[in-house]
């Protein structure tokens, strides 16, 4: 799932729609498997999405869907539309983010309060409340190992440092941070990604208490 999330973050959709013939590999009529690995597919591009852009989970879903073998490999289980008002889940992204960002949470929302609330709302209450902070389907150690899967071939080092730390905080060990870099990392060299920043390293940044410095 992790390489899915970090192909798709590489607009390579159709190596995603590989990952998930791999993993259902000798299991081609078990398709309640089948379900069960298409929905953390699923759930891991909905949470990733909003890193890369619509466009390229739009590409990872069409060739996902095209590789299903059979009809009964489908689901179509919501986990959300329970939730009528996005904005109640306010208070879990806000809960979420502040285990990841600490420190540097209040800086990073009173800047948006004061400059653009617009971007708080999308951050705050879409991304984390509605997303990134539901655990019903991947937990919050492989959401953030994710995180950083899709980050790397995004080339953005801060919020790779952030969500290496916040693979930590939210209970991954060392070599569950190095898994997703190293997944990352390979898929960026399959895919002839090239990195322009220096990447962060864990042991810079996962004992930081802050990554902005005012």
């Amino acid at each position: 799932m992790t390489q899915a999330c970090s192909f798709a973050a590489s607009n390579q959709g159709n190596f995603v729609a590989d990952v998930f013939l791999q993993a259902i590999s000798g299991r081609e009529t078990d398709y309640e498997y089948h379900k069960h690995v298409l929905r953390k597919i699923k759930e891991g591009l909905l949470k990733t999405g909003i890193i890369y852009g619509i466009p390229r989970v739009i590409n990872a879903y069409r060739a996902l869907i095209k590789a299903l073998p059979s009809p009964e490999s489908n689901e179509t289980e919501s986990i959300r539309q329970h939730i009528s008002v996005p904005a109640d889940t306010d208070e879990r992204g806000e809960a979420y983010m502040r285990n990841i960002f600490r420190a540097d949470l209040d800086p990073f929302l009173e800047n948006m309060d004061t400059y653009w609330p617009d971007l708080r709302t999308l951050v705050v209450t879409y991304i984390y409340g509605y997303y990134q902070s539901d655990t019903t389907i991947l937990d919050a150690i492989t959401t953030s190992q994710l995180n950083v899967a899709t980050l790397v071939p995004m080339d953005v080092p801060a919020e790779v440092g952030w969500h290496m730390r916040g693979t930590i905080r939210n209970g991954g060990t060392e070599e569950q941070l190095q898994a997703a870099w190293d997944i990352a990392t390979s898929v960026c060299d399959i895919c002839e990604v090239r990195l322009r920043n220096r990447m962060p390293r864990a042991e810079e940044v996962i004992h930081e208490e802050r990554l902005i410095r005012d």
